[in-house]
């Protein structure tokens, strides 16, 4: 499958040989954070029984799998001593046996799919769109298809998409603050607005190894942040003043 891409397999890791491995660590960590969002917005739901807050929870189940994939097929391509240190002598030998040419494709794949799948769906919950009709969810399904394979032949539009989409998103929660004043919808305007920020440096990645370094570090404080709303609604009494909105 490599062979037919333009950039070919090397073109997969755009760490610099210093941040291998850390790079996985950080997007572990992210997942975690997903994990958490996960279950505080189900909490959420069972709170107010308002189906955005479910369709959140399954955006950033959406996300988890994403994160988890790219690990996977990150890790595949490291050194068998940075492979035995992240998953273990278990992990790494059955990346070795499965292979490259399989594990890799169908791990960006994934990613690429999940992602975009979950950055749709927290557009349509933000912009508070009805999609009842199934033509319309239909076309949605299509173009995230769509998008998955241009993304996996030339990674660079995958990430050109992502922060289009977040871009959307930042606005709408900015504009979602300037209606309702209150302090989570200014840090969950924040959050989506630094990961607006990460893709802008993940889509010149290509160019420059440093750009990746930061790119991850500046996701890596997008989801922290974007955790902290949630994390403040259960430390607090749960009530549905303080949801996020």
């Amino acid at each position: 499958m490599f062979n037919s891409l333009p950039y070919g397999l090397p073109s997969y890791i755009f760490s610099p040989n210093w941040f291998y491995g850390i790079d996985s660590l950080i997007e572990i960590i992210a997942t975690f954070v997903c994990v958490l969002l996960v279950f505080y917005s189900y909490k959420c739901y069972k709170l107010t029984s308002e189906r955005r807050y479910a369709y959140f929870s399954i955006s950033f189940i959406s996300l988890t799998i994403a994160f988890v994939s790219k690990v996977i097929g990150t890790i595949a391509i490291y050194s068998p001593e940075i492979k035995e240190t992240t998953i273990g002598y278990v992990g790494a030998g059955i990346l070795n046996i499965l292979g490259l040419t399989v594990i890799n494709p169908l791990s960006w794949l994934l990613y690429i799919f999940f992602t975009i799948m979950c950055f749709m769906m927290l557009f349509l919950i933000v912009s508070k769109l009805q999609c009842k009709d199934k033509r319309v969810i239909a076309m949605l399904l299509y173009l995230v298809f769509i998008a998955s394979w241009l993304g996996i032949v030339y990674y660079q539009l995958f990430y050109l998409t992502t922060f289009v989409m977040l871009g959307l998103i930042a606005y709408s929660y900015i504009t979602n603050y300037k209606e309702i004043k209150s302090k989570n919808s200014l840090l969950v305007s924040i959050s989506f607005s630094i990961l607006f920020l990460s893709h802008a440096f993940f889509v010149f990645a290509i160019y420059s190894k440093s750009l990746y370094v930061i790119a991850q570090m500046i996701q890596l404080l997008g989801f922290l942040c974007l955790l902290i709303p949630f994390m403040l609604i259960f430390i607090k009494k749960p009530s549905k003043q303080n949801l996020v909105k």
